[in-house]
């Protein structure tokens, strides 16, 4: 079961669809159709004509200018693995590669991969954008099966084993054939695998991969995380409430793990226009592995039939993360830098500090915008040189001492004579008509 609130029961359940037809396979409008609504066998497909508020809010269709400007199409040249359910192809993505499934299951899966993707490359209009870098190349790995095999209406879900496997098939592709690995899960880590994850995320970051991950949505009552961390043990008031110092940290993973840029969500939204915050806190988990954060809420992305745009809008790591991913492409498409140098444009270039960071956003909400302009110059490892501020104690200040003047005596004596001699001239120009008449 994912550890993401369920999208289902959605905005617009009841909707008739059949009334929205424009004509014989044209595709319905409505505004508010659920990414979670769109089944394979979706006829006609649907089309959400409201922007995404993310893709606003984070200025997408100006960072894919200020790219075009730079020289590169937005995601041009970078591929993107995305170990989730399953995607659809789609006239809205570039071709998309297809990996090993490490399931025994075929097909589709869940939408959740199709969303994911969409986020990240999806093609929109230039005014309305939808995939962040629609020019990357998505390559499919399913890390996603039945939990039970043989009943095709079983839920699927994704294993740490599976995506293990997944994670190692990408591993295993020449350098350079991979350049960002999105992860929009956050699953428990039995102790006896911890080497193994440790061991194939030291190998993707030699072969110079970001590797993007979500912290986790706050789980629900009969979820695998719900006990983990400790909700099953509250009661009456406190039931479903976090832990007081709750933190994920070592609890979810791949996020907790090195080599991993671990995403959270923000609740902001735009209502009428307005930025409107809200309180992430009651949708997904604090982790103090968080580097950052991105808004989710009415985000726009593809359906599981692939010709579908829906509308996502729960504030949900899983959707955090396929945005931080798209914005990693962008500027790997953008940069020739190394994946170190690419995270250190990302952290440094986030609202809040890039020397401290909070349980829900990290070093802050990423800036797609800022990331591109900001001048900085990284290190091949990501590091920046910074401002530094010498410590010299907390002595208490001093008044500067009076300087002895050694001819003070001579000055004063020297002014007293001119002052004297300078009478004597007066005095002297004073008698002078006196004593010339005495003369006469």
């Amino acid at each position: 079961m994912r550890v993401s609130a369920p999208l289902r029961g959605a905005l617009v359940a009841g909707l008739a669809l059949g009334s929205l037809v424009l004509g014989a396979g044209a595709p319905a409008y409505a505004a508010d159709t659920s990414c979670e609504d769109v089944t394979l066998e979706q006829t006609p497909a649907v089309t959400t004509t409201t922007p995404s508020a993310p893709a606003r809010l984070m200025q997408v269709a100006e960072a894919q200018r200020l790219a075009e400007q730079a020289g590169s199409k937005p995601g041009e040249g970078v591929t993107v693995a995305v170990l989730d359910s399953g995607v659809a192809q789609s006239d809205r993505l570039q071709p998309v590669r297809r990996g090993q499934s490490s399931g025994k299951a075929t097909g589709l899966l869940d939408p959740q991969g199709t969303a994911v993707a969409g986020l990240i490359a999806g093609r929109g209009k230039p005014d309305q954008p939808i995939g962040i870098a629609p020019e990357a190349t998505i390559l499919d790995v399913r890390v996603y099966d039945r939990n039970q095999a043989n009943d095709p209406a079983a839920e699927a879900e994704p294993s740490m084993d599976r995506l293990l496997a997944g994670l190692r098939q990408v591993a295993a592709l020449p350098k350079g054939d991979v350049d960002v690995v999105n992860v929009s899960l956050a699953l428990a880590l039995p102790e006896q695998l911890r080497d193994d994850l440790r061991e194939v995320l030291a190998d993707l970051a030699a072969k110079d991969v970001v590797v993007v991950a979500a912290t986790g949505d706050r789980p629900e009552e009969g979820q695998p995380l719900y006990a983990d961390f400790g909700y099953a043990d509250r009661e009456g008031e406190d039931a479903g409430t976090p832990p007081p110092g709750e933190d994920a940290r070592g609890g979810t993973w791949p996020a907790s793990a090195p080599n991993v840029v671990a995403v959270n969500a923000t609740a902001t939204a735009l209502v009428d226009d307005e930025v409107v915050p809200g309180d992430a806190a009651t949708d997904v988990l604090r982790s103090s592995a968080t580097d950052v954060a991105a808004p989710t809420r009415d985000a726009v992305s593809l359906g599981m039939d692939g010709a579908s745009t829906c509308l996502i809008s729960d504030v949900s790591t899983v959707y955090a993360a396929a945005e931080v991913s798209g914005v990693v492409a962008l500027l790997r498409s953008t940069f020739d830098e190394t994946a170190p140098q690419i995270v250190a444009r990302l952290t440094n270039s986030a609202t809040g500090s890039p020397t401290s960071s909070n349980v829900l956003t990290g070093h802050g909400v990423v800036q797609p915008v800022e990331a591109l302009t900001l001048a900085m110059t990284p290190g091949r490892k990501g590091d920046l040189s910074r401002t530094t501020i010498l410590d010299e104690g907390n002595e208490r200040a001093q008044a500067p001492r009076e300087k002895v003047d050694v001819l003070a005596s001579t000055k004063r004596n020297a002014v007293w004579w001119g002052l004297l001699a300078g009478g004597g001239l007066i005095v002297a120009m004073l008698l002078r008509p006196v004593l010339a008449r005495r003369r006469d």
